[in-house]
């Protein structure tokens, strides 16, 4: 009779046992990362009879978790592929849409200035037009510095959320620490480590993904140790590491990434963390905001330096000579911390048509210069000119646009930023109407006497001698064909090639040759020869003092509009600000696919996880009326037994 009631008390256990943990899944049912928890029933070991072995009934052997560790795994991945992906989308976009829009970007501030310019070559006394001009010229500054400005804004808002996205790493790492040492101390105890301790840590290591690619190890006392990134030690045990935000050497307002080991030195990991939220910010930063203030400023470089060049070689309405039209700040040359004392580097642009938008690193080593692209990690063949301090450009064929003068023993270094403030640095340097050097400093004349029908074109003064503004000088040179036909430059006057070397001698003439005439305190002056000279037929080159309504020189500026300067002579100025509208576009499209594929990949990843570990309200509603029934029909079997013991005691007192 006992051995009846035993089996039904131990059956009455274990269905309670099976309600209790059905009642706690319904009740966790809308708990994250909750995973199902299910009762796995034994048989008692059985009694020996004489008639054979008998069972003994049933007990709980364990409660488990569902739970598969692919499955998390992967949803672990696709969420941190996803938040990156989305993170860079969202921060991408914000550049995209201010640069693209009318209203907001260059394109529409430089399509005015131009047709300003253009203006003043129509009617190039106008004070009035003159005005619109240095008006629309302030308008595009400040729209550069402003487009600039906002840029800065950005880098502050990412700095920020680096810092808190770190905080919340650290945070999660000290919790997963704790947890894990409360798993260690109850691992191998009576009844082992909870479920709902091993889900609080997969929960925690979830939430990590979030923000950084995770991977997880568990270890034999049911601890996990986490690696975040490309496999940096986060969490060891019982112990965590803690991630900080450190300064670039070069920058402070560069921020990096360490890990500050709890038993070991500060490792720098900011090439190695990639994945979730943190990932896209550094992503967003290193690709789309830097890229995109570099190019912002390769075109406001390339604006001021080619109407500067222009604006050089024109006359103003006082007969003086052109200053330069656009201010620019010295190009970013920053030396590293711990440079020795007196190195330095100074940045110049030699040629903006050939700057790119990337940075380069430029590098003493063993007393050698050495430099490299940053966007591309290539290294760059460099051509030196000792000094001190010694001039360093890309050796030929290779330009890159600008030059170094550098200073330094082994072990110092610069981070060489060509353009990354050439937005921030453009202003207007022209305040006075009449400074518009909207007239050609030169004029060329066929002499009357001649009898030949050969002609010289108008030309233009192409270089200055010494630029800066300055009086127009008086000056007068006749070029006469000589008996042999060739072009015979007077004192005082020589011919240059087409890098301003001095060509000794006269110079043949060819029909529609461009030549080169170097006069003495003015500059090149370039002028073609048609038709057919004859010997003794002289040209005059003199200067175009009085020459106010002369509009040459504007309608040289207007054509800087449509003429292909940038990027080796390929592009116009605004189809280079084109270039970094589609750049950002581009990048800004592809993430968003990308986070479009991440979040499909992902939505599937968390149904298959939940298909095993999540609960089922229906499928628990059912198991609670099946645990019901056997829980009766167990407590059935406890009542039967009771009869016949009190049967049996009824006939023994008979």
């Amino acid at each position: 009779m006992a051995s009846i009631i035993n089996t039904g008390v131990s059956a009455l256990n274990a269905f309670k046992r099976q309600m209790e943990t059905t009642g706690h899944n319904i009740a966790n049912v809308n708990t994250e990362g909750y995973s199902r928890q299910t009762v796995e029933l034994g048989t008692r070991q059985p009694q020996m009879t004489g008639q054979g072995y008998v069972g003994s009934g049933v007990d709980a052997a364990s409660i488990h978790r569902a739970y598969d560790d692919f499955l998390a795994t992967r949803v672990r991945d696709y969420t941190s592929s996803y938040e990156e992906s989305s993170v860079y989308e969202q921060r991408a976009m914000q550049i995209d849409n201010v640069i693209a829009d009318a209203s907001a970007g260059i394109d529409d501030m430089m399509q005015q200035f131009f047709a300003s310019v253009n203006d003043v070559a129509s009617d190039p006394t106008s004070i009035a037009a003159r005005a619109v001009m240095l008006n629309r010229a302030t308008q595009l500054n400040d729209r550069f510095n402003a487009l600039d400005g906002w840029f800065g804004n950005l880098r502050t808002q990412v700095n920020r959320d680096v810092d808190s996205q770190v905080g919340e790493i650290n945070s999660l790492a000290q919790s997963l620490a704790e947890v894990n040492s409360r798993i260690g101390s109850l691992n191998g105890g009576i009844g082992g480590v909870p479920n709902d301790i091993l889900d609080e840590r997969d929960r925690l290591v979830d939430q990590l993904s979030h923000y950084t690619n995770v991977s997880a190890m568990q270890q034999s006392d049911g601890s996990m140790n986490v690696f975040i990134g490309t496999g940096q030690a986060l969490v060891v045990g019982g112990h965590h590491n803690t991630l900080a935000v450190a300064q670039n050497p070069y920058d402070a307002e560069q921020k990096e990434l360490v890990v500050q080991q709890f038993s070991g030195p500060t490792v720098n990991v900011t090439a190695q963390m990639s994945g979730g939220s943190l990932g896209g910010l550094m992503r967003f930063r290193d690709e789309v905001l830097d890229e995109a203030q570099n190019g912002l400023g390769r075109v406001a470089i390339g604006m001021a330096s080619f109407f500067n060049e222009e604006h050089q070689t024109g006359m103003d309405l006082d007969g003086e000579l052109g200053g330069d039209f656009f201010s620019l700040a010295a190009p970013q040359a920053l030396g590293r911390q711990g440079n020795s004392a007196g190195s330095s580097a100074t940045l110049a642009i030699e040629d903006a048509s050939q700057l790119t938008t990337h940075n380069y690193r430029l590098d003493n080593v063993a007393g050698a210069w050495s430099m490299t692209d940053l966007e591309t990690g290539g290294n760059v063949p460099l051509s030196v000119t000792a000094g001190p301090p010694d001039r360093i450009i890309a050796a030929a064929p290779a330009d890159l646009g600008f030059s170094v003068l550098a200073s330094g023993v082994a072990g110092d270094s610069f981070l060489l930023r060509p353009t990354r403030n050439g937005a921030s640095g453009i202003g207007l340097l022209v305040s006075n109407e009449r400074d518009i050097a909207a007239a050609e400093a030169v004029r060329a004349a066929d002499v009357s006497g001649n009898t030949g029908t050969g002609h010289i074109g108008a030309g233009a003064l192409t270089a200055r001698a010494a630029p800066g503004v300055a009086a127009a000088p008086a000056f007068s040179v006749s070029l006469t064909y000589n008996a042999a036909n060739e072009l015979v430059p007077p004192g005082g006057t020589q011919f240059v090639d087409v890098d301003g070397n001095p060509i000794a001698g006269n110079l043949p003439y060819v029909m529609g040759q461009n030549y080169r005439l170097e006069i003495a305190g003015l500059g090149v002056f370039d002028f073609t020869m048609t038709g057919t000279p004859n010997a003794g037929d002289t040209f005059i080159i003199q200067d175009n003092i009085g020459g106010v309504g002369d509009n040459r020189n504007a309608r040289r500026l207007a054509d800087l509009q449509t003429a292909k300067l940038m990027i080796g002579g390929t592009a116009t100025i605004a189809s280079t600000y084109g270039t970094l509208i589609a750049d950002v576009g581009t990048k800004t499209h592809q993430a968003g696919s990308n986070a479009s594929v991440q979040k499909n990949l992902l939505v599937q990843a968390e149904s298959a996880k939940s298909e095993v570990s999540g609960v089922n309200l229906d499928e628990e509603a059912a198991d609670l009326v099946r645990f019901q029934q056997a829980y009766q029909a167990a407590a059935q079997v406890i009542s039967i037994a009771n009869s016949l013991f009190e049967s049996l005691l009824g006939a023994v007192r008979r």
